[in-house]
């Protein structure tokens, strides 16, 4: 003999599912943490001189190739 599940049984399975931690979400929300702690790191000044010497260099090399 087989009883209907009472409410209180479906809650607590519908609990229960609910809070099984999926591997792949676990990994998205890790992941989405990391890239929101980099992204809202500043820019070291090392690599913005660097970006700003690259540029220069390429301002140069035009304008010898364009006089």
């Amino acid at each position: 003999m087989h009883e209907k599940p009472n409410e209180a049984d479906e809650n607590v399975q519908t609990y229960a599912e609910s809070h099984i931690i999926d591997p792949n979400s676990l990994v998205s929300r890790v992941l989405r943490e990391l890239y929101d702690s980099v992204q809202n790191e500043a820019i070291p000044e090392r690599f913005l001189d660097l970006l700003e010497k690259l540029d220069m260099a390429e301002n140069s090399a035009k304008a010898t190739e364009n006089p």
